[in-house]
């Protein structure tokens, strides 16, 4: 049996040659003297993926299509600093998608960098100079031991939009796949490595673009469509590393039929009695920061007349968002207040009419939850631990965090939240709700629910590694997908303040603030107690004296979170988020794991 298996194996390596020799897939390292020997150091690795849900319908044929030969970028070691080894494309066979990667020893982990629809030219730090996407180019700018993945994520970038305005939407054609992109971490690389997840399921790949739709259900207005996107910015990185956006203030386009404005660059149809949408022809844009001001002119009929009204893009509190890639927007119109403006000229220089029309927003943000999938519905947390800084007497309630999903199957049996709150003494419990809540015939899709438990002061002397303890986890089932969420507990922060530190650590005693993660990110949430101004992020190399950020990428896993003293009597709370990489194992389509810190600090 062994020998026949050998004989195969040389076959198909056979095989594999002649294919190679008739197509231009580069494979890096491998020498043309002796490709024999070179093939031995290469491994044949089977590409499982598919796109990302955006969670509503897909409007386009293509626009959760992935190319049968994406790239993988090969990065040695952990996190932004990792160093780059080989770019490689993958091939198709048998309508499967192979690669052939060099061999990699245990004992170090490898970052797999997919990049998916790339477009026939990528630029590198700027929107100037663009270079062919193939091997050679990508290595003359990424140097093997050299660039990093953090590096090479922040200036491998798009081909820029091309005209400017632009009279047609971006990604929109018929026959145009948006470029997509997933990390995904291993341990070694040889004949057991699979790209795809621990479970075998497809990785989900993540679209540079965002989606936007306007719906409209007022009786008083009827929508024509979108006339103008104005201030939409030109390029996206390949891939987002960092969570951060990348800056285009200097780099935007429009959307518009003409210079008339003669027509809608997108049409609204009537879907519903008296309800129009442009869900058919969606608005696609590069991730966009609110200094970019981008806005929507859209055109309707009010009052027997047409008009234009500027819309910029509010949350429902009509606080200025960013628009970021691969979630969907859906502004949905309940009423027109009053008219808009005659001309598109006038509509510009207006204030933004989102007063003048009572909407509510929509946004699948499903990118920023660990998110679990089969080939049906997928399941996700806004975070996989949740600690709470928490010294009171009485068991405390807290939104520890939000389930996502988009099934609309009622399992009878499996879907539930429960707690094991008889393992930790009872020390914390699940306050609701105790179902997953599911996508119905009218309501919403995804369906977001936050998740509350109730923790006490005790908590934090229930964790493994405490003699026998237990960890306090909320379990969520859905049909054959089930997540846990690790729910802790430390002291309050004194009056006189503290640094919490997050770091690869030997540390189990939950007195010391010190807790072993893998950090990449963290993040000051806004809230009414300002915590920006008294909590601030530190990493490992910052200069003596410097005074912190509200938002921080780090290389080397540790962040510091300092809390200033507070001289006032009265308590304040304040939510921090990290990201770190996951160590636990099951199916899983990230590796990145999310972590949800609710900081109480007492008054004086």
């Amino acid at each position: 049996m062994r020998e026949s298996k050998r004989y195969i194996t040389i076959f198909f390596y056979l095989i594999l040659l002649l294919f190679m020799a008739g197509c231009e897939h580069d494979v890096s390292t491998i020498g043309q003297e002796n490709e024999e020997e070179a093939l031995k150091e290469k491994v044949q690795i089977e590409i499982f993926a598919r796109a990302k849900s955006y969670s509503l319908p897909p409007t386009r044929a293509l626009e959760s299509e992935v190319g049968k030969t994406p790239w993988i970028l090969v990065f040695k070691g952990q996190g932004a600093g990792a160093t780059f080894i080989e770019a490689v494309q993958a091939f198709e066979m048998i309508n499967k998608r192979y690669v052939l990667l060099t061999k990699q020893p245990a004992g170090n982990k490898y970052q797999l960098l997919i990049l998916a629809n790339p477009l026939d030219q990528f630029y590198y730090g700027n929107a100037s100079t663009g270079y062919d996407f193939n091997q050679a180019a990508l290595l003359s700018k990424l140097t093997p031991g050299v660039t990093t993945y953090g590096e090479a994520c922040s200036k491998l970038l798009t081909k820029p939009l091309g005209s400017n305005p632009l009279t047609t939407v971006p990604y929109s054609g018929d026959e145009e796949t948006i470029p997509m992109s997933h990390r995904l971490e291993v341990d070694q690389i040889d004949n057991t490595t699979k790209i795809a997840n621990t479970d075998g399921s497809s990785l989900l790949l993540t679209r540079v673009v965002a989606k936007i739709v306007i719906v409209n259900k007022a009786s008083n207005f009827i929508l024509k469509g979108v006339t103008a996107v104005m201030n939409v910015p030109r390029q996206g990185k390949l891939h987002d590393a960092d969570g951060i956006l990348m800056n285009n203030t200097t780099n935007l386009t429009e959307y518009r039929y003409d210079a008339a404005y003669s027509l809608p660059v997108v049409k609204a149809e009537t879907i519903a009695t008296d309800v129009q949408s442009t869900e058919k022809f969606p608005i696609y844009m590069y991730e966009s920061d609110v200094q970019n001001n981008t806005y929507l002119i859209i055109q309707g009929t009010y009052d027997n007349k047409d008009y234009y009204y500027k819309m910029s893009l509010l949350n429902s509190s009509l606080q200025a968002m960013d628009i970021e890639r691969n979630h969907s927007y859906t502004f949905t119109i309940n009423r027109a207040k009053g008219p808009g403006y005659d001309t598109v000229s006038d509509a510009k220089t207006a204030k933004p009419s989102n007063t003048d029309l009572d909407f509510e927003i929509m946004v699948d943000d499903s990118e920023s939850y660990e998110i679990l999938a089969n080939n049906d519905y997928y399941l996700g947390v806004s975070n996989s631990v949740f600690i709470a800084y928490y010294s009171g007497e009485n068991m405390e309630d807290y939104d520890a965090f939000s389930v996502i999903t988009d099934c609309t199957k009622d399992f009878q049996d499996a879907r539930t939240i429960t707690d094991n709150k008889l393992e930790v003494s009872g020390a914390f419990q699940l306050s609701g709700p105790f179902k997953v809540p599911i996508v119905t015939s009218n309501g919403t899709n995804p369906v977001i629910t936050p998740v509350t438990v109730g923790v006490t002061n005790q908590l934090m002397g229930y964790e493994e590694g405490i003699d026998d303890k237990k960890n306090a986890y909320i379990t969520l089932k859905l049909g054959n997908l089930e997540k846990k969420v690790h729910i802790r507990q430390r002291k309050a922060i004194s009056a006189g303040g503290s640094t919490l530190k997050f770091m690869p650590t030997n540390n189990t005693d939950p007195v010391v603030s010190e807790i072993n993660y893998f950090c990449l990110t963290g993040q000051v949430e806004e809230g009414t107690d300002n915590p920006k101004e008294w909590i601030r992020l530190y990493s490992s190399v910052m200069p003596e004296g410097h005074t912190g950020e509200d938002h921080i990428i780090v290389e080397d896993g540790r962040i510091y979170v300092e809390v200033l003293p507070n001289t006032n009597a009265t308590p304040r709370s304040g939510i921090v988020h990290l990201t770190t990489m996951a160590s636990v194992g099951g199916v899983s389509l990230n590796s990145v794991q999310r972590i949800k810190l609710d900081i109480t600090q007492l008054g004086q």
